[in-house]
């Protein structure tokens, strides 16, 4: 089953980038483009949320989780500039977290040595 979700997953992911790039060239209706941005950002909201049950740690746990989930509830609120900032913080935080916290094994092998 969990097989099954993430293909589906990868195959929402893979349709909504064909989607944004195909809107470069065709030139898209608004709807559209406004359903292909609300689908991308859900989409990354679910990614981060199930990436944070994955930490241990309960602080990184906890900023995953809370990115995803205003990732999904921003595209159902009205926008403003503040909130667009809030935005723009989730989706920048996980991915400079997960670049530069130092992983679990390596962790291990300093304190061990």
């Amino acid at each position: 089953m969990k097989n099954l979700a993430f293909i589906i997953f990868k195959v929402a992911l893979f349709t909504v980038l064909i989607g944004k790039v195909l809107n470069w060239f065709l030139n898209f209706s608004d709807q559209i483009n406004q359903i292909l941005n609300t689908s991308m950002f859900c989409l990354l909201g679910i990614a981060y949320f199930i990436a944070g049950l994955a930490w241990t740690n309960k602080w990184l746990k906890g900023i995953f989780i809370a990115c995803g989930i205003y990732l999904v509830v921003m595209n159902f609120i009205e926008k403003n500039t503040f909130l667009t900032v809030i935005g723009i913080a989730c989706i920048l935080s996980p991915m400079l977290i997960a670049r530069f916290s130092p992983d679990e094994k390596e962790e291990n092998e300093l304190t061990e040595g």
